[in-house]
């Protein structure tokens, strides 16, 4: 499985629809909030454009490429090929 790494920020409504699906599903990940100073350090480091700040193996993904929108869904098929969970 890969290793993901979600940054959410307050408020935002694509980071809760993303920590949303990876909880119901039990998909491992670690959370790191945006504005820790770990998380300003990663988004500096990979030019987060967006939240929420998504890494999977080390590689930033825009979040908009997981989402529907403009609803803000999940695009499951999508979710599923980056995070590599057609095994699931």
């Amino acid at each position: 499985m890969k290793s993901i790494t979600v940054l959410p920020a307050k408020g935002c409504r694509r980071s809760r629809k993303i920590l949303e699906y990876l909880q119901t599903h039990h998909i491992p990940f670690q959370r790191i909030e945006l504005d820790s100073p770990e998380g300003e350090q990663l988004m500096e480091k990979h030019h987060f454009l967006a939240s929420p700040g998504i890494l999977v193996d080390g590689v930033s993904v825009n979040p908009y490429d997981l989402l529907i929108q403009p609803e803000c869904r999940v695009n499951e098929m999508k979710l599923k090929q980056v995070f590599d969970l057609n095994g699931e």
